[in-house]
């Protein structure tokens, strides 16, 4: 049976080496990188998509429905602006009566119409137009609020005719027959619709919000910079109709590009819009791109090298263990091993050589590894129940404070470190006053309660340092490291006051029922048992003296209740 395994051997090396791709470590590399890849590349495409499409749509809906607020405001004001022009110019008021010879002065005179402006706004900037007069009556004081120009023009003007850059509101006046003598118009504070303008909290970083006239030219704007964008036009044909609230894509002249969507200013052919840097809207979608990248190369990257070195961790034993399992079998005429049908690569000449031979130590270590596991089970099931059994044994069950058996033990301790280090040592205990009342009243239930209740209270009182714990009954006792008498009685009143100023509302009754404690104070003078007795007398003191006090121990009770 020699003359096989020299030639097995010779076929193997011939396969690894002229032909790369028919090795287990060459194949589970390139489809372990290639499934991955491919997984990475759907699922990155698909969440890009998906994300980049929702900030789409939230910045879509934001946008508008900020544009849709602030044009309902402007409408609104711009009625009361209108009402109050309408009121101030009614007949037999005296604006109206002044305007009324304003207007027979400019019928004899050559000027065509007549301004006032507001005294702020009377610079150079503001020029006369040719044929205008600035003498129109001062406007009431309710006007002023709402209008920064007023013009008065004869009747061969246009009517329509608005002012260069002024959002305005006119109405026929001196009406002769059918057709008025002249018309008003006044041009709406600028410094009123930029307050209109201006956001109230923060509602979109970055947002811009314009005021343009029927060119697209932008009047008014406030945001982030607002300033650049006075003067320039907006590409209106880029902007949807107003009934379909797309979001708008386009670029400044600057060639920034900016997103955003526009609304009709009422009956006007003015626009209100708002817009928003593309990258300061989409940045939250743009980062988590950049991070969905990153993440897809580090998965590559880390599940070839996982492959790589599992690949690697399997190859090296298999070529290790064919080696032996031939020298074996050239030593053991009676050890038969079947051929398998495939026999091209590592794994085939792994399953030639051992397939046989290793099925029974497998199972071996199999059932081992399985027992060992369960006994590892057990161990650790046994080890969470004695640490569970052993927190038991020195909690209370109902306040979850330490026990009796615990605080001695701990107070032992204390006292053996205290002598160590000659520092202060003192203790408070605590009794509820009329409990066994308390309990006749309401219930054992609504005892338990005031029990946990005093629990809690003295767990957010004390220090972390501090061991509070059931004694017994309604009877709690707090040791305090470190503490001189000062301290602990300092600590004792306020939880006295904490208990006394809690009303607890017990069970389904709406009537919260008052408690309150009385406190034994001592600090430790040398003797363990007499450190306690002083406590215990001076909290019956404290009970004597009246209840709900702190008595200090060896003390005038009278005094310190």
């Amino acid at each position: 049976m020699s003359p096989p395994h020299p030639q097995t051997g010779t076929s193997t090396k011939h396969v690894r080496r002229h032909a790369p791709l028919k090795s287990v470590s060459t194949r589970i590399i390139l489809c372990v990188f290639l499934s991955t890849l491919l997984t990475a590349l759907v699922v990155s495409w698909l969440s890009v998509g998906a994300i980049h499409q929702d900030v789409r749509q939230r910045t879509r809906e934001r946008i508008h429905s900020i544009v849709e607020a602030r044009r309902r405001s402007l409408e609104t004001w711009m009625d009361e602006a209108a009402t109050a022009l309408e009121k101030a110019t009614a007949p037999g008021t005296g604006w109206r009566r002044a305007l009324e010879g304003s207007l027979a002065d400019l019928e004899r005179q050559p000027f065509s119409s007549r301004r006032w402006v507001a005294a702020d706004l009377e610079t150079a900037e503001s020029p006369l137009e040719p044929g205008t007069s600035n003498d129109l009556p001062d406007p009431p004081a309710g006007l002023r609020g709402y209008f920064d120009e007023f013009t008065l023009r004869s009747g061969q003007n246009d009517p329509s005719r608005q002012s260069s850059g002024c959002l305005s509101t006119r109405i026929g006046f001196g009406a002769d027959h059918e057709r008025p003598r002249a018309t008003l118009s006044g041009c709406l504070s600028r410094a009123a619709l930029l307050e209109m303008l201006q956001s109230p909290g923060r509602e979109l970083h970055g947002l811009r919000l314009l005021l343009t006239d029927a060119g697209g030219r932008v009047i008014l704007a406030t945001g982030a910079g607002a300033d650049s964008r006075i003067g320039d036009r907006l590409p209106l044909t880029d902007f949807l109709p107003p009934h379909d609230r797309s979001l708008a894509d386009y670029r400044d002249p600057d060639g920034q590009r900016l997103v955003g969507g526009l609304s009709p200013l009422g009956d006007t052919d003015w626009k209100l819009a708002a817009e928003v840097e593309h990258a300061r809207a989409f940045a939250p979608a743009i980062a988590i791109t950049r991070q969905i990248f990153i993440v897809d190369v580090c998965i590559i990257l880390l599940f070839s090298v996982l492959a790589y070195k599992i690949t690697l961790a399997i190859m090296k034993p298999i070529e290790a263990l064919s080696e032996g399992a031939r020298r074996i079998t050239e030593g053991n005429v009676d050890y038969q091993i079947p051929l398998p049908d495939n026999n091209d690569d590592e794994l085939g000449l792994l399953t030639r050589t051992f397939n046989d031979m290793m099925e029974k130590l497998r199972n071996s270590q199999l059932e081992i590894e399985q027992d060992r596991l369960r006994l590892a089970e057990q161990n650790e099931e046994l080890q969470r129940a004695n640490e569970i059994l052993s927190q038991l044994s020195i909690t209370d069950g109902l306040t979850k404070l330490h026990n009796h058996r615990y605080f001695q033990d701990h107070l032992v301790r204390e006292i053996k470190r205290i002598k160590r280090t000659q520092a202060p040592l003192s203790m408070i205990l605590l009794d509820i006053d009329d409990f066994k009342l308390l309990n006749d009243t309401h219930g054992h239930a609504a005892g338990d309660e005031v029990l946990m209740s005093l629990a809690s209270i003295m767990n957010d009182s004390a220090r972390e340092s501090d061991l509070i714990a059931r004694y017994g009954g309604e009877e709690f006792v707090i040791l305090m490291p470190n503490t001189d008498l000062a301290g602990a009685v300092h600590l004792a009143e306020k939880i006295r006051m904490a208990v006394e100023s809690t009303r607890l509302i017990i069970g389904d009754g709406m009537k919260p029922i008052e408690i309150t404690i009385s406190l034994g104070v001592a600090t430790f003078n040398g003797s363990r048992r007499e450190f306690f007795a002083e406590a215990d007398r001076a909290l019956y003191q404290a009970k004597a003296a009246g209840k709900n006090c702190v008595i200090i121990a060896g003390s005038d009770s009278s005094r310190d209740a």
